[in-house]
């Protein structure tokens, strides 16, 4: 299976097999186990933003730090834009505050989580093993339409050099053709993206997110999609269709530490 489950010590999370292959990397999609959280944003919600106490949200951060061995965990104010964070410099990172108006994280530091929150959009994970460089992007719809993927390959290009063709990526669980419904579609979305309508007013996000991808020069089998959808799989995810207030899961990837000699 390409997409695998795990769990430990209450805590529970989703893995893509193309990126565990890689010791260097450490990566997880988290579910919503485990964590302190109070209903509706029980267990493991890892978002200050949707009305959980911050204490909580805080305490579940820790134990996802802990869980992953990572010295900081960073997120942001996602917007559904494509503005992106670089950490390049390991004196500015600080995970102190969220700075608005990010969706996509990137970073060639070990030991830095970049922490996607998500409740039915996508969390995209890149990993270019050449230069040693991830990213993790938020992509809900509005990300699709203005090809946030691209941009981020694009900005791994022209910051790090790498090369598309060497990037791996995962693409989270997260709101199925099975679920994503949109009554005005031609309103929001434009008529480029209506062959991506399964049935009326339904769509697959997914493959989407692997056309742009592989638009911007992945190879195919460089991509892997979860294919599990977040509203449909309630007894693991959070989604903001099903419940509306609600908790928010999380994908993290981070670079592992580099050994002491």
């Amino acid at each position: 299976m390409h997409f695998r489950r795990d769990q430990h010590n209450g805590l529970a999370w989703w893995q893509w097999s193309l990126l565990a292959e890689f010791s260097e990397v450490e990566h997880r999609v988290w579910t919503r186990h485990g964590g302190v959280s109070q209903t509706p944003f029980d267990g493991l919600n890892l978002s200050f933003s949707v009305g959980d106490e911050a204490a909580r949200v805080s305490q579940n951060r820790a134990l996802v730090r802990q869980a992953m061995g990572l010295e900081e965990l960073i997120s942001v104010g996602q917007v559904h834009g494509n503005n992106s964070l670089i950490l390049t410099d390991k004196a500015k990172v600080t995970s102190d505050r969220e700075t608005r108006g990010i969706d996509i994280l990137i970073t060639d530091i070990p030991g830095i989580g970049l922490l996607i929150k998500q409740a039915d959009c996508q969390a995209v994970g890149l990993y270019d093993p050449e230069n040693q460089v991830i990213a993790n992007i938020h992509c809900g719809w509005r990300g699709n339409v203005q090809n946030v993927t691209g941009q981020a390959v694009q900005r791994l290009q022209e910051i790090f050099g790498s090369r598309p063709e060497a990037i791996l990526a995962g693409i989270s669980p997260s709101l199925g053709p099975c679920c994503a419904e949109f009554s005005n579609y031609k309103k929001e979305i434009p008529e480029v993206f209506w062959s991506y309508q399964v049935r009326p007013t339904y769509f697959n996000l997914w493959q989407l997110s692997f056309d742009q991808l592989q638009g911007a020069g992945l190879k195919p089998e460089h991509i892997q999609v979860a294919g599990v959808c977040s509203r449909c799989r309630q007894e693991d995810f959070f989604s903001y269709r099903r419940n509306r207030i609600t908790g928010r899961n999380g994908t993290v990837l981070a670079l592992r530490p580099h050994p002491s000699p």
